[in-house]
């Protein structure tokens, strides 16, 4: 055992009499205020205030001659075209619809896209029964007339494809057929292929009866049915220009690696069709978008397929995606080991979009934009664009594009500790100097006392 030699005391009266001292605490706090006020005061030149929304021609670069509307209550649609996705922000925050007294138009975005409310039945089904080398029937029974034209038939049954017809009824007596050519198939391989939904004319029945045409094959396993009424109203699309770029086979991923140029950057592209004249294949296709040929983002994957046997016969040559907003698209279409595809034609589409104003005939319009700085508008009139039939309301395009002659390119303001760098600095080195002696001075008083 060593022995515990005896460490020194250090005398903390002192300090513990400082903090204990009110005087002492009460400067200290209002020291520390100071500084801190004083920091903030330094940085608030600094701080940019949004300013309220004022057009002025010196901060649009670009502007498009827009028409007046010729009829009476003078509400006008004016279509976004490529040269004002190129330039405009991305968001379209910084569309100005000027008159020629300077003043600006209220308007409002408008895109048709589609939308689909359904309404789906859990009915009962009864009469399921076999007729050997012909067809497997149910009936279905809503229990009241109801409006439906979607049928979802349940089968844990695989590697299938069979004619479905459907009839509808209200007495069981007389049937009229609804569908004599609908089609379910399931393709259980490397890529899963299901498909036993049918949709046939919208109708009012409460009884459907539904076959399914067998032949010589196996009966399915019909195991339920679900009824819906499906309500689509399809967006207002339009095609793009688009030309391949490139094309290039890539080893090291076994894809085709295709270039897609839309002509115009940031041109919205939420629609794929990839045409090609081969048959009995599936491919997984990788989607990314790109202003440039350098950066990729908004990787998307779909299915690519097309079976052409005296069993199957079904193709799938769309992709679905999430809005993208690019001039280039990167079309990854992973082969694997097979040969790669012989392609024939590609097509894009997005939703179109519109600007909705109202406009008089005596004036003349302009369409101003490309300012990086602006701020998207709030006018009254969003909320009236919900009260018009925007569908009846005639279509212009704009003009040809033009520079603004007035326009001067804003520098951001910088904050007054950055142009101000030695003042700042030494207004505060002097502050921290202060302080420290304010403090020692302090500390000094109450030792003393």
């Amino acid at each position: 055992m060593f022995p515990i030699m005896n460490q020194p005391r250090i005398d903390k009266r002192p300090i513990d009499k400082l903090w204990q001292d009110r005087s002492f605490s009460a400067a200290l706090r209002r020291s520390f205020r100071l500084i801190s006020v004083s920091l903030c005061l330094c940085g608030l030149p600094g701080i940019a205030l949004p300013a309220l929304a004022e057009f002025t021609k010196t901060a649009w670069r670009f502007s498009k001659p827009v028409g007046a509307a010729t009829s009476n209550d003078g509400y006008l649609r004016v279509s976004v075209d490529g040269e004002v996705y190129r330039h405009a922000q991305q968001s379209l925050a910084d569309l100005r619809l000027v008159d020629d007294l300077g003043k600006e138009v209220p308007y409002s975005i408008y895109a048709q896209r589609e939308t689909t409310t359904q309404e789906s039945y859990e009915p009962k089904i009864f009469n399921g029964a076999i007729l050997p080398g012909a067809y497997s029937t149910l009936t279905v029974d809503l229990e009241h007339e109801a409006e439906s034209n979607t049928l979802l038939l349940k089968t844990s049954s695989r590697n299938f494809k069979r004619r479905v017809e459907i009839a509808g009824s209200n007495d069981r007596k007389q049937w009229l057929v609804l569908k004599a050519d609908g089609y379910i198939f399931d393709f259980s391989g490397d890529q899963k292929i299901h498909l036993t939904t049918i949709k046939y004319p919208d109708s009012k029945y409460r009884y459907l009866q539904v076959k399914v045409w067998n032949g010589k094959e196996e009966p399915l396993t019909i195991e339920g049915a679900r009824l819906s009424r499906v309500k689509t109203t399809p967006a207002r699309r339009v095609v793009r220009s688009v030309r391949l770029h490139s094309r290039e086979e890539d080893a090291k991923l076994n894809a085709t690696v295709c270039v897609l140029d839309l002509s115009y950057e940031n041109l919205p592209a939420d629609f794929l069709m990839i045409d090609t004249p081969e048959e009995n294949f599936s491919r997984m296709v990788e989607v990314q978008a790109g202003n440039d040929l350098k950066t990729w983002e908004s990787p998307q994957q779909g299915d690519l397929y097309r079976f052409r046997t005296d069993k199957y016969s079904v193709e799938k040559k769309t992709l679905r995606l999430p809005e993208m907003r690019c001039r280039y698209l990167k079309l990854l279409i992973y082969n694997h080991d097979d040969p790669p595809l012989k392609l024939a034609a590609f097509e894009v589409q997005s939703v179109e979009e519109d600007l909705v104003c109202r406009t008089q005939p005596d004036r003349s319009y302009s369409l101003f934009y490309g300012n990086p700085r602006a701020h998207a508008p709030r006018y009254d009139f969003e909320r009236l664009k919900n009260y018009l039939s925007l569908e009846t309301i005639p279509r212009v395009r704009p003009g040809a594009e033009s520079e603004n002659g007035l326009f001067r390119p804003s520098t951001p303001n910088r904050p007054w500790t950055e142009r101000q760098p030695v003042l700042f600095w030494g207004v505060l080195v002097l502050m921290v100097f202060g302080l420290g002696a304010y403090i020692v001075r302090l500390m000094m008083k109450v030792k003393t006392a």
